[in-house]
């Protein structure tokens, strides 16, 4: 991926989110920072400030904003990504494919068949997050560890 694409994914990402995000040039790396955290990427080969739009982007990198790496120690700050998309939705989750109150109903695949909940229907109930719901089974008790995480990709809306 080329860096002004990098740099125009980044910027429609958090759009959608409604929030303006700034991707700006600081020493080598291309960053960005939102919510306490920096994204950053290089952009690959030696090259002046104008050539670099033209270059591809790599070397995906999170961190927070105050820690910094310190190589007398060998201390690496952050850790590194394989594509911009995992970078932005690090420092920004995407919202739930189910927000909390929605009735699902486990789809019938060869997962939730192996896991117990194909054809169940359930509540999403909140502090779901990153792709997984948390689901209140319908004539099911409460565990007293809580109610388990299901993938999103293996639920479906009921209608």
């Amino acid at each position: 991926m080329k860096v002004r694409n990098a740099i125009k994914k980044v910027k429609s990402y958090f759009a959608k989110q409604g929030i303006e995000i700034d991707v700006q040039l600081v020493g080598h790396r291309w960053t960005f920072e939102h919510n306490g955290y920096v994204g950053s990427f290089l952009a690959n080969g030696a090259c002046t400030d104008e050539d670099q739009m033209d270059r591809e982007a790599h070397n995906f990198h999170v961190r927070a904003v105050n820690d910094h790496s310190d190589l007398m120690t060998d201390y690496h700050a952050g850790s590194f990504r394989d594509n911009i998309t995992q970078v932005c939705q690090s420092l920004l989750p995407p919202p739930p494919k189910f927000p909390a109150g929605s009735l699902v109903r486990g789809k019938q695949n060869k997962r939730a068949n192996r896991q117990g909940f194909a054809g169940k229907v359930g509540l999403v109930m909140p502090n779901s997050s990153n792709g997984y719901a948390r689901v209140a089974w319908t004539g099911e008790t409460q565990p007293k560890w809580g109610w388990a995480t299901f993938p999103e990709r293996d639920l479906e809306l009921v209608s």
